[in-house]
C-alpha cells in the first residue's frame, strides 16, 4: 500500500451536535488500493488562489514544470500552461521526507510563476493529491481563500509545520483562525482559545498560552489544557507582551525585553521542543529591544540605555553575554542575520526624540570600540517593521508607513547596491501582521483595506523572483 502523508495533521470539519471544531490528528492522507493491478497516478493540483490573472498576465506562462524536492531535486513532469492538474506518477520514493515545486516559464524560458509545497512524508505517489498553490514571481499572491475572524496586528505561529494559527492582536481576540499550508486552504470556524494569547510559543502537539494571569498549555491534539511546570524564579508577567523568536522545530524563545510598553525586563523563556521550560536572564533590562536568531543563539539588540549595546546566549542556552557595543535605547527595530557574523537592523525609535531609524548593520565579530553602521542611502523607516530573510544576499522588509499606517513590503540586497524594491499588497491594508511559512515564504494577514476600511482577511503569500 503507498500513500503520500503529513506526519500529523487537523481534522478540521465540525463534529458532534455542539457544532465545535475537534482538534484530531491523524497520520494518512488517503489510503489507494493495496493491488498493483489497481495503482492510480498520484496528481499535483495547482492553485493560483484568488488570482485569476495569474497564468495570463505578461508574459503569459507556456509551461509548468513540476520537481520533487530532497537534497537534491528530481524533475516529475513538464506540461503545457495554464494546467490545473499535473500526473507524477505511481513509481515515487518511499519512506522519504521532501516537498514539491512548481515552476513556471515563459515563451523565452524566463521562470514567471513559482509555488512550494511544505514538506511531507511520503510512503509513494500512487493515489497521491498534493495541492500546491502558484503565484507570480516578484510580487504578493491572494492565497485561496479567507480568513474566518477580522483582527488587528495578529499573532501567527506555525504548528506542525503545516498550520499556520492565527489569534490575539489590538482586537483582543480569543478567536482562532488555522490556516492548512499543506492543502492551502483555511480550517472552519474553530471553537475559541482557553485565553487571549498575549505571548505563546509551540512545543510539539501543545501550545503554551501566556497572559496576565499567567501560562497555560493547550494539547492541540486533544484540545485540552494542562498546568504549566514553571521554573524557580520566573514570573511570566516580565515576558507579557514579549515576541516569540525560533524556529517550530527548534528551541523557542519568549523575549520580554522586545514588548514595547510596560517596565524594562531581562527576563527570557526559552521552551524546547520536549515542553521544557527554562528561564533565562538578560545581562540589562530593557524594553523594546530587538531579537533574532544567529548561528543557533539568540541576539538580543537595543532597548537600553544602559549596558551592552547587544548581548547574545551563551552556547548552552542558559545565560547571556554583552557584545562590545555601545548602549543602544532604539525601541522597535527588527533585526536579522546577514551571514554568520553580520546583523541587519531596521527602524526603530528613540525614546528621547521619538525619531526612526534607518537601516544600520552590526559586525557581531568585533571585539573592541564596536559601532553600528548605518546605510546612508537608506535614510527612510517605517514602524513596526519586520525582516524575514530570502536568498543569500536578499531579505524582505514588511512594516508600516509613519504617517498612515499603511502595511509595506520592500526586497532589500544586502551585498553592493543595497538595492531597495517596494511591492504592492493585493489588498492595500493597515494594520496587519506579516510571517514566515516552514516552505519559506513570508505572508502578510490581518488588519483592515485601505479602501474601505472593512477587515482585510485574505492572507497573501510573496513569490521570490529566482
Amino acid at each position: 500500500m503507498t500513500m503520500i502523508s503529513k506526519p500529523k495533521r487537523f481534522d478540521t470539519s465540525f463534529t458532534g451536535s455542539s457544532r465545535r471544531a475537534a482538534f484530531a490528528l491523524f497520520g494518512l492522507l488517503l489510503l489507494p488500493a493495496c493491488s498493483k493491478d489497481y495503482l492510480t497516478d498520484g496528481v499535483v493540483t495547482l492553485t493560483t488562489g484568488q488570482e485569476p490573472d495569474a497564468w495570463t498576465a505578461e508574459p503569459p506562462a507556456e509551461s509548468v514544470q513540476i520537481e520533487l524536492v530532497r537534497d537534491t531535486r528530481t524533475t516529475l513532469a513538464k506540461v503545457a500552461a495554464p494546467v490545473t492538474q499535473v500526473s507524477i506518477g505511481t513509481d515515487g520514493p518511499e519512506n522519504v521526507i521532501a516537498s514539491f515545486e512548481a515552476t513556471g516559464f515563459d515563451a523565452f524560458g524566463s521562470v514567471v510563476m513559482r509555488g512550494s509545497t511544505v514538506s511531507l512524508g511520503i510512503l509513494g505517489f500512487s493515489g497521491a493529491e498534493v495541492a500546491l498553490f502558484m503565484g507570480r514571481v516578484g510580487g504578493l499572491s491572494r492565497a485561496p481563500g479567507d480568513l474566518v475572524f477580522p483582527r488587528r496586528h495578529p499573532q501567527a505561529v506555525v504548528l506542525y509545520h503545516g498550520y499556520l494559527l492565527i489569534s490575539g492582536g489590538a482586537n483582543s481576540q480569543a478567536d482562532l483562525d488555522i490556516y492548512d499550508v499543506a492543502h492551502w486552504r483555511v480550517a472552519p470556524k474553530q471553537a475559541p482559545l482557553p485565553k487571549v494569547p498575549e505571548n505563546w510559543a509551540v512545543a510539539g502537539a501543545k501550545l503554551l498560552l501566556v497572559d496576565h494571569d499567567g501560562p497555560i498549555w493547550l494539547d492541540m491534539s486533544t484540545y485540552t489544557t494542562s498546568a504549566v511546570d514553571v521554573p524557580v524564579g520566573l514570573d511570566f508577567a516580565d515576558v507579557v507582551g514579549g515576541a516569540t523568536i525560533g524556529a517550530p522545530d527548534g528551541p523557542q524563545y519568549i523575549v520580554g525585553a522586545t514588548r514595547t510598553t510596560g517596565d524594562p525586563t531581562n527576563v527570557v523563556v526559552r521552551v524546547d521542543p520536549d515542553a521544557t521550560l527554562h528561564l533565562m536572564k538578560l545581562e540589562t533590562p530593557r524594553l523594546g529591544a530587538a531579537a533574532t536568531i544567529v548561528n543557533g543563539q539568540l541576539l538580543v539588540v537595543g532597548g537600553a540605555d544602559t549596558g551592552a549595546g547587544a548581548e547574545v546566549a551563551i552556547a548552552a542556552g542558559t545565560a547571556f553575554t554583552g557584545l562590545p557595543f555601545p548602549a543602544d535605547a532604539t525601541m522597535g527595530a527588527a533585526v536579522l542575520a546577514q551571514d554568520r557574523t553580520t546583523a541587519l537592523l531596521v527602524g526603530g525609535r528613540d525614546p528621547a526624540t521619538d525619531e526612526l531609524a534607518g537601516f544600520r548593520t552590526m559586525d557581531l565579530g568585533c571585539t573592541e570600540e564596536c559601532t553600528r553602521v548605518a546605510i546612508a542611502k537608506l535614510d527612510f523607516a517605517l514602524d513596526r517593521p519586520q525582516l524575514f530573510p530570502l536568498r543569500e544576499g536578499q531579505s524582505l522588509l514588511v512594516g508600516e508607513a509613519p504617517e498612515s499606517g499603511e502595511t509595506r513590503v520592500f526586497t532589500f540586497d544586502t551585498g553592493i547596491g543595497h538595492a531597495l524594491r517596494e511591492f504592492a499588497l493585493r489588498v492595500p491594508r493597515t494594520g496587519a501582521s506579516a510571517f514566515m511559512l516552514p516552505n519559506g515564504q513570508v505572508g502578510v494577514l490581518g488588519g483592515d483595506a485601505l479602501s474601505d476600511e472593512k477587515p482585510a482577511q485574505s492572507v497573501e503569500l510573496f513569490f521570490p523572483e529566482p
